[in-house]
């Protein structure tokens, strides 16, 4: 899930974790939360653990596994110490790693209302589930009701309104 932080001056966006070193010469892998993670080249800086520490990307490569090289971190033992930290970028620069103009953040559709193509208030998304092609947003209104983030479904988002506009076929919303 990604979580949006805020710090003294500025706010943060979780957009992975350090899960273990790669080679000798400070290379870390990583478990990154969105979908490219060569987009990462477009941010001046990440941001390291709780301290929010800076670092800037020198080489991101991607093949099975995604791979940083960060500045100044040039040994095993420097990347060791990085390990299980989480990264963050600059809330401001989050939209500048959305590949295409329908792809959304966790925190931009959690709490959103709802409503069918006639106005009808359905609830509000309560929960984002990854389930692989689609994620599935649950709507809650009393009774937990789940629906597919399809085009099929999802008529319309509107995040600066905080307003989903759903088409519903039979026995999608009981």
């Amino acid at each position: 899930m990604l979580i949006l932080f805020k710090g003294e001056n500025m706010k943060f966006f979780k957009i992975g974790k350090i899960i273990n070193t790669h080679g000798l010469k400070g290379m870390v892998r990583i478990d990154y939360y969105l979908k490219d993670p060569e987009m990462l080249m477009t941010v001046p800086e990440i941001y390291l653990g709780k301290d929010k520490n800076e670092y800037s990307i020198n080489q991101i490569g991607v093949n099975k596994k995604i791979l940083l090289k960060l500045k100044d971190i040039d040994t095993i033992e420097k990347a060791e110490r990085l390990k299980n930290i989480e990264i963050f970028i600059d809330d401001k620069m989050k939209h500048f790693l959305i590949e295409e103009k329908d792809e959304y953040f966790t925190e931009e559709i959690i709490g959103i209302d709802v409503y069918d193509t006639d106005e009808n208030f359905i609830g509000k998304i309560t929960k984002i589930y990854k389930t692989g092609k689609n994620d599935v947003y649950e709507i809650d209104n009393n009774i937990d009701k789940l629906i597919p983030a399809s085009k099929k479904f999802i008529k319309e988002i509107d995040t600066k309104n905080k307003k989903m506009t759903v088409e519903l076929i039979e026995g999608l919303i009981g």
